[in-house]
């Protein structure tokens, strides 16, 4: 009797870590290289349409090894295993294909956003498909980030997502007053994230526990002639040749004077930083 019971711990045991962690998931890829950070691990490379995970991208990923990116430059063609677990994506098994010229075929551009800059009225689409424009969040402070429904690294959009409901509950700790923060999040795929897809999307992250105020969090989308110009002003990297975003990860947090006050690049940064600069943003006011 007792090694049943044991068996059948066991088999809970088993069960019980087979269903918290799905299986890694191996893409392989094959890709230009548009920029290499070997000291950091990080690769931009162009590849194309990736059967059953994403469209064709220009990206910035990490890698498992930075040793294998040292020698690298751009307008080399690599082949690469992307490697999709629960929480990251990383590129491994990165061999050399064929030697470029050192430079890519594409040039990049890119503005870094600074603090007390004023920020353009852009014009958004949101979710429900009404016009909206950043001047609107005048007198309230906002931060502005940018994803893609279509995403499917854990570390890109998904966790932009999860970072922005975590800086709402640190601020709902906080006793921060909800009617003067708001969130925008911003697709730089217009083509394909329609309001109905935007609305679909949000749902699936604006929740909120029964009697909790809800933030204003908006899901957008610029019109496809206005997205370089949109882009380019909050730090995402533009293929100007081909009018192509290179996705990378901005986030942008703009006082209620319309100014920016800080801006941070990549996917390093933590939510309570955030939520504690935002406090400070709204104090000032």
């Amino acid at each position: 009797m007792r090694r049943i019971v044991l068996l059948l711990s066991l088999l809970v045991v088993h069960f019980a870590a087979s269903c918290q962690s799905a299986p890694e998931k191996h893409y392989p890829l094959r890709a230009e290289v548009i920029s290499v950070e070997a000291p950091r691990g990080l690769i931009v490379v162009k590849h194309g349409e990736i059967p059953g995970l994403m469209p064709a991208m220009t990206m910035q990923y990490q890698v498992a090894d930075p040793k294998q990116i040292e020698n690298l430059q751009p307008g080399d063609e690599i082949s690469a295993d992307l490697v999709v677990s629960e929480k990251k994506g990383l590129l491994e098994k990165i061999t050399l294909v064929s030697k470029g010229d050192g430079k890519p075929s594409t040039g990049t551009s890119q503005h870094i956003p600074e603090k007390g800059e004023l920020v353009p009225d852009f014009a958004l689409s949101n979710q429900d498909g009404k016009p909206i424009h950043l001047h609107d969040y005048r007198g309230k402070t906002l931060l502005v980030t940018f994803i893609y429904t279509r995403c499917p690294v854990p570390d890109f959009c998904p966790r932009m997502n999860e970072n922005f409901r975590g800086i709402q509950n640190a601020l709902r700790e906080k006793h921060a007053p909800v009617d003067q923060v708001a969130f925008l999040s911003i697709s730089f795929d217009p083509e394909h994230d329609t309001p109905a897809v935007l609305k679909h999307y949000a749902a699936i992250y604006k929740r909120n526990a029964s009697g909790q105020e809800g933030w204003d969090w908006q899901f957008a989308v610029p019109a496809v002639k206005d997205l370089p110009e949109v882009a380019h002003f909050f730090g995402l990297v533009i293929q100007p040749e081909q009018a192509q975003i290179v996705h990378s990860l901005s986030t942008t947090l703009i006082g209620p004077d319309g100014k920016i006050q800080a801006w941070y690049e990549g996917n390093e940064w933590k939510p309570g930083d955030v939520a504690q600069a935002i406090l400070l943003a709204w104090s000032h006011t």
